[in-house]
């Protein structure tokens, strides 16, 4: 064979070879640049949805849409995201810059996160939403979503997922689990005929829908008492 043929093949197949690396590069560079100082968040699993065929419901937090809030990562605080919080899988999910991909972040390095007007730190394996806060007593809430029973619709079945809220309130150095209003009432005996007076007067209800905004003005209310003292 020519000396000069080879030598043209052999530029044509590194070409061939050496193209999508270069294809790649600029596509990485441009991610780099829109990221900026935020690449940091950007390095972990791409996040696999829930498909509507298969699941009758969601585990994100509240919605399953995105929305906007910051991230405490390794210590630094991230603003202007957009983030959802799956319950099932306790994963925080951000939206690259471009808004194409939806990637899981490092749960190990998450300090604490907000989505939204709520602020959310660690609780055990998962994270809670700060419902209140004051230097004597926060209340906390966080979701057991685990998959429930199967449910028919329409002749087809579909997977569901059955997400339990819980309240944390925490007072003199210690978590007390709260799962009613007369829970909430035993652990302030000094307070609580004050208090069922004011729940009553409010018509505050401890049902599933509203148990997180009664529990809320309860534990206000009750901070408030103390602190007349």
């Amino acid at each position: 064979m020519d000396i000069r043929k080879v030598y043209l093949l052999i530029l044509l197949c590194t070409f061939c070879i050496l193209s999508p690396v270069y294809t790649q590069q600029p596509l990485s560079d441009e991610f780099r640049k829109a990221a900026g100082d935020y690449a940091a968040l950007y390095t972990s699993k791409v996040e696999v949805g829930y498909s509507p065929y298969l699941y009758i419901n969601h585990p994100y937090w509240d919605t399953d849409e995105l929305k906007k809030g910051a991230i405490c990562y390794g210590g630094l605080v991230y603003t202007d995201l957009q983030l959802r919080y799956d319950t099932f899988k306790k994963q925080l999910i951000v939206i690259t810059p471009e808004k194409r991909i939806l990637l899981q972040v490092d749960m190990r390095k998450v300090d604490y996160f907000i989505i939204g007007d709520k602020k959310f730190v660690p609780h055990n394996d998962t994270f809670a939403a700060i419902l209140y806060d004051s230097p004597q007593m926060r209340l906390t809430q966080y979701v057991q979503c685990k998959m429930g029973t199967p449910v028919e619709k329409g002749r087809i079945s579909y997977r569901q997922f059955e997400k339990p809220a819980r309240f944390v309130l925490s007072k003199d150095g210690v978590d007390y689990t709260v799962t009613s209003r007369s829970s909430f009432l035993k652990l302030f005996p000094a307070y609580k005929k004050q208090l069922k007076k004011y729940a009553k007067e409010e018509q505050l209800s401890f049902n599933t829908l509203f148990r997180a905004e009664s529990l809320t003005e309860l534990t206000r209310h009750a901070d408030s008492l103390i602190n007349k003292k």
